[in-house]
Formats: C-alpha cells, structure tokens, sequence
C-alpha cells in the first residue's frame, strides 16, 4: 500500500518503533514505504519482543499481531483456538508488567474485525476519511454504493496501563470539538497524533475520539503481574 503510515510518521519525526511479529501477521510490511526506507530490519520476531521487555529496550511504539489463520495459530480467527489468542495476550501482558518500562508503558489491546456476530447497536455514523467508495451488487441484483460514513461493528478493546482507573468501562469520548462521538480504530491515530505531535491522517481521524482523556494522574500499584491461567477444552 502506498499510504502514509503510522511507521513512516514516527519515523520521520525521529520516534522509535518496531513490528513484532508472529509469521505472516506483518503489519509494517503492508506498506511500500518500509521497503523503500530499508527499514524492514525493524519488522522482528515476537520472540525478541519478550527479550527487549525484560531488558527494558522497547521502542517508543510497538506493534504486536498474532499468527494467523488456522489450527495452531493465535488470531482467534476459525479454525484456531481462542484460548490460543488468549494465551498470547496473557503472556504479553505479564512481559510488559514485569519491564522496567511498565510505569511508562500503555497497552492496547483491539481487533480488527468482529468476527461477523450480530450487535443490537446500529453503527453510529463517522465522518468520512476521503472521497472514497465502494459499490457492490446486493442478492436483489441492484447495486449498492458504500461512501465510508459510518463505523463498524463494536470491538472489545482493553487499556491497560497503570495510569488508568481500575475496572472502568468507557464506550464513548471526546474529539478535539469536545463532542462525544464513539471510539473506533481511529482512536488510535488520534492519541499517537497528541502523544508524538503530529496532525491527523484525513478527517476521519481528526473527528476522532482520543484515549487521552482515560489517563490519570497518580500511577496505580495494584495491576496484577500475572493473568490467571488459560482454560482449554
């Protein structure tokens, strides 16, 4: 893809980053410009993620994906065990507890898709990124023409940090109008866009709840270190 991406910007204003990976699941090499920087030496084994956390030499931004798509790997996708993915998300957790870096360290943890399950909540509608479309013909033979205006399907998403309250459960925040809109995965870009001060990718992201507002102030000791075990049928 030619897109600018989260990659090149940090990399452009001097940020450190790395894409820890488990075999296909390579999000930095989706993009034609870390190919044409010579930065793919900074896509690495999950296994050197585990090693840098010990050692407290994470980068500034990290990106962790699990493997994908069948028995044996840990995207949850079918037909691999979600107590696989859940596994993988308990052992990150604890690695990043356990870091010297913990006390400055936020972590996100999101999906990319649903999983195609129904939701009794309509997607709100969002603010359209470009100009875009997509046109598609329905079981009725008529075609149907999606402009991007409107979010997906809910995702559970988990910020975990010992900068944020303890069991607190927030579905909607603030764009920098005040207005309270929706997270989505725009949300993301937003907070990286305040925390590495740089604008907003498109208008999407600039209408964009932030993650800013769930940070406190007075660090909390009481985060567990490790996760109970994962139950496998």
């Amino acid at each position: 893809m030619n897109q600018r991406s989260i990659f090149q910007q940090l990399s452009e204003t001097n940020h450190t980053w790395t894409n820890y990976v488990e075999a296909t699941m390579t999000d930095a090499l989706w993009f034609n410009w870390t190919y044409t920087s010579n930065n793919t030496h900074l896509v690495k084994p999950l296994a050197n993620f585990y090693s840098d956390a010990a050692a407290g030499s994470l980068p500034e931004f990290t990106v962790l994906a699990g493997s994908c798509c069948s028995v044996g790997t840990t995207s949850m996708h079918p037909s691999g065990l979600i107590s696989d993915g859940e596994t993988l998300i308990k052992n990150v957790y604890e690695a990043v507890r356990a870091s010297p870096q913990w006390d400055e360290t936020a972590l996100l943890i999101t999906f990319d898709e649903t999983g195609g399950f129904h939701d009794h909540v309509a997607p709100p509608a969002a603010v359209r990124p470009d100009s875009d479309t997509y046109t598609h013909s329905t079981p009725s033979g008529q075609n149907y023409t999606f402009e991007f205006d409107r979010l997906g399907g809910r995702l559970p998403t988990w910020l975990i940090s010992p900068w944020v309250q303890k069991g607190f459960v927030e579905q909607k925040g603030h764009n920098h109008q005040g207005k309270q809109v929706s997270y989505s995965a725009s949300s993301m870009l937003r907070t990286l866009g305040y925390l590495y001060d740089f604008q907003p990718f498109n208008p999407r992201v600039e209408q964009a709840a932030s993650f800013d507002e769930l940070i406190g102030t007075s660090m909390r000791t009481d985060a567990p270190e490790k996760l109970p075990e994962v139950f496998v049928w």
